[in-house]
């Protein structure tokens, strides 16, 4: 069946809130405008607080209802403080965008043509990577994700990276980390199925025109995928048109809305972490306790 061209009505999202990590600028704000647009309440999270109060400041301006918060998404505390503000205000998060990283052009701001080897990166880099890319959607997936399933419905979408970034020489500890990003959503699908709150992964299909491709890269803007490329999938994921849809990997630039949907989804997804390659291991069957 061919659904309509148009993804979501203006009012489709109407009712719902949506946190979006890494709101203030890219991918995360383009994304947070088009739920918006959709009729979604939102809570917007970042650490750029000056970047973060002007979205939010054009959002309002434009009719959205918005929470911007300036947080550190790996710090349990602050991440525990934004649950228990939003419960006491009686709007709990059914859309749960992980969006936000620490980029590779924090390693090199040349990174795809210098190519810094791996034992050039700096230790604290390593860490804040694994902190803020892995453990931070972890963080808030845990927090919000038994709320969802109470309420029997919810989305969480994981921004990842393609399989060859992942290993892409010179991309320092941002490829390796979206590896384990990737991993991680597919323990959480895998833990969700069959309570109507879904997990998908998604990526762009190459590099996009945001802060981590800065012009030392030698890319030309045009010639990147552009934020605004991801916000599609995204809107329909969040659409009740998408029930059941979960544990696949949407790639952004083959996202093509001409399609009818079956298409669509068949060019532009994969089941998460690429099960299809088989098991490689065995795990004797456990002893059933006694």
């Amino acid at each position: 069946m061919i659904e309509s061209l148009l993804p979501c009505s203006v009012n489709e999202l109407k009712g719902r809130t949506a946190l979006v990590t890494g709101a203030a600028q890219g991918i995360g704000l383009a994304i947070a405008q088009r739920l918006g647009a959709a009729g979604a309440n939102l809570v917007l999270v970042d650490v750029a607080g000056h970047e973060l109060q002007q979205v939010a400041t054009h959002l309002r301006e434009r009719g959205g209802s918005v929470i911007a918060k300036v947080m550190d998404i790996a710090d349990r505390p602050s991440a525990e403080a934004l649950r228990a503000e939003l419960v006491e205000a009686s709007s709990g998060i059914d859309i749960l965008i992980n969006n936000a990283a620490i980029g590779p052009e924090r390693n090199h701001p040349a990174y795809l043509v210098a190519k810094p080897k791996f034992w050039s990166t700096p230790d604290a880099l390593w860490i804040d990577m694994l902190r803020i890319n892995v453990f931070g959607a972890q963080l808030l997936s845990s927090l919000f994700a038994p709320d969802m399933v109470g309420r029997g419905w919810g989305r969480i979408i994981n921004v990842s990276t393609s399989l060859d970034t992942m290993y892409r020489q010179g991309i320092g500890p941002y490829g390796p980390c979206k590896a384990a990003l990737e991993a991680s959503s597919r323990i959480m699908f895998q833990d969700l199925e069959s309570t109507g709150v879904t997990v998908n992964v998604l990526l762009p299909g190459g590099p996009v025109n945001s802060r981590m491709v800065p012009a030392d890269c030698g890319i030309t803007p045009q010639d990147l995928i552009q934020p605004e490329q991801l916000a599609g999938p995204v809107l329909w994921l969040c659409s009740n048109k998408a029930n059941g849809i979960t544990g696949r990997r949407f790639i952004a630039r083959q996202w093509d809305e001409r399609l009818a949907i079956e298409d669509r989804l068949a060019k532009a997804t994969a089941p998460i972490a690429w099960p299809q390659l088989g098991a490689q291991s065995h795990f004797p069957t456990p002893a059933a306790n006694s």
